[in-house]
């Protein structure tokens, strides 16, 4: 369980907590498509946190780099972890927008 709060998916956890308590305090109401947005991020660095976790071995247990090798699950790596950034790029951009400029 420690793992959720560590790297990407510490950081998808995150991302996750703030769109709950922007909708907790009644301010995701000013930017709702840049907190959609953020959301989005946290799932993606979920993901790419999952496949950090199921990479590394544990023991005996074999690994999904095993199964489908060290370049695929570090491209899937990679690539999971540069759309969650792009999406956060993304996000705090349109709650930036619509907080300061529209409403």
């Amino acid at each position: 369980m420690t793992f959720l709060l560590e790297g990407l998916a510490g950081l998808g956890v995150a991302s996750l907590l703030v769109v709950a308590l922007a909708e907790w305090g009644k301010f995701r109401v000013k930017a709702e498509k840049g907190f959609n947005w953020i959301g989005l991020a946290g799932v993606w660095f979920l993901f790419a946190g999952a496949i950090e976790v199921a990479s590394v071995s544990a023991g005996v247990m074999p690994n999904i780099a095993t199964y489908l090798g060290v370049g695929v699950t570090s491209s899937v790596f990679a690539i999971f972890q540069i759309i969650g950034w792009i999406f956060a790029l993304i996000g705090t951009l349109f709650a930036a927008y619509e907080v300061l400029v529209e409403k």
